[in-house]
């Protein structure tokens, strides 16, 4: 990844990340937690960053000449935003799996509390299995959440590959 432009501003950067979003180029934002945090952009100014096949496209959206962007794209025969010459680009949908595991974390860890041995039937005890009984259920639901995440990042990471054989 290379680097676009610099900004001082962390409002500036995310505008800007936003407009080349929107032209379906991939960019990152680079130090934009030392403005939340550490109020110092001179230290560490923000950084927008996008691919190096696409760096002179985002210079020219964010410079606002459109007229030589579309120059460009005739001269290389550009595809439609997000599809290259050798079928879509990486877009594998990760963050479901990423989801998934905070949802599977904790739910594996609830469902390792135990019942309470129960000497009474006192008041108490009663109260204490029925909020473990609620938390179990939790647990469970939370479980099948995760699982249909990860049966859904399946699906359309099975669809991405049908739209690529289908383009070539």
């Amino acid at each position: 990844m290379v680097t676009v432009r610099i900004y001082l501003n962390l409002v500036q950067a995310q505008l800007a990340k936003s407009l080349l979003d929107d032209y379906g180029i991939f960019c990152a934002l680079w130090h934009e937690n030392a403005h939340l945090y550490g109020r110092a952009p001179f230290a560490m100014p923000v950084r927008l960053c996008v691919d190096e096949d696409q760096a002179e496209q985002a210079i020219h959206i964010l410079a606002g000449d459109l007229e030589r962007l579309a120059q460009i794209e005739k001269d290389e025969g550009a595809s439609p935003a997000g599809i290259t010459a050798g079928g879509l680009r990486d877009r594998t949908p990760w963050e479901l799996l990423a989801i998934a595991f905070y949802f599977l974390l904790p739910a594996i860890c609830v469902l390792q509390i135990r019942y309470p041995v129960v000497v009474g039937a006192s008041a108490g005890a009663r109260y204490v299995i029925t909020r473990l009984t609620v938390a179990h259920f939790f647990g469970w639901l939370a479980i099948a959440f995760a699982a249909l995440l990860i049966v859904t990042y399946f699906y359309m990471r099975q669809a991405r590959h049908t739209d690529c054989n289908a383009l070539a």
